[in-house]
């Protein structure tokens, strides 16, 4: 992969990036505190414009699947989980993606292979690690946490879900660059309907769903965690 050529702007970034880091660290007193850290390429990539556009594409996204499926009935539900299932199979997959795009109006494969496409183009030019990834995704998070002892029940909920929300994008991006990673070097004839590619598209998906279905455990969990107070 291509290294970056960060520029001036980066350095500017960089430099911004350092005072929010340090900003994070508080002395005994006070109530949450984040070590001072060394800010790297990843941290840099996180903090960029095009990463939180990626983030804020995906919600998006996300949401106006949920307002879709939120409409329908309760035999539509049960079709619409029949072929969710039917995505998952590759005799079944092009049936059921029309069927549902009719059933919701939420177009998953178009949707899928837009968001596919934009990671590619956000991670194209990376050069470092997942796990270095991964840390940099942490020590943001950490720096917009605030505990407070002021907070209902209805609050820590919905800060609960809201960090369900993030873990999901990262999961999301992390099944979409599985897949450019997987389709970058098939020959061009495997596009759109070569075996290789649908099996990839399948792999995508299933990972995707995986995704979801971790996002509504983490959501019951904080109901659970939350409840309503008396």
């Amino acid at each position: 992969m291509k290294k970056w050529n960060f520029g001036f702007v980066m350095i500017g970034l960089a430099f911004l990036i350092s005072i929010l880091v340090l900003s994070c660290q508080t002395d005994e007193t006070d109530e949450y505190s984040q070590q001072a850290v060394d800010v790297t390429a990843a941290d840099l990539f996180i903090a960029s414009e095009a990463y939180q556009n990626l983030e804020k594409e995906i919600g998006k996204d996300m949401r106006r699947e949920r307002n879709a499926i939120s409409k329908l009935s309760k035999e539509d539900l049960e079709q619409y989980r029949l072929l969710r299932k039917g995505m998952l199979n590759v005799e079944t997959r092009t049936e059921a993606i029309t069927q549902l795009k009719i059933l919701t109006g939420y177009d998953y494969q178009a949707n899928r292979d837009r968001i596919s496409s934009l990671v590619r183009d956000v991670f194209k030019d990376v050069n470092f690690t997942k796990l270095e990834l991964m840390r940099a995704r942490q020590k943001s998070r950490m720096c917009k946490v605030v505990i407070t002892r002021t907070d209902t029940n209805a609050e820590l909920r919905e800060k609960c879900k809201n960090d369900c929300d993030e873990t999901t994008k990262e999961d999301i991006i992390a099944c979409h660059n599985h897949f450019n990673e997987n389709i970058k070097d098939l020959p061009a004839s495997e596009f759109p309907d070569g075996e290789s590619y649908k099996f990839w598209v399948k792999v995508r998906d299933a990972c995707i769903s995986a995704a979801q279905r971790e996002e509504e455990n983490c959501k019951k969990n904080c109901d659970k965690s939350y409840p309503d107070e008396e």
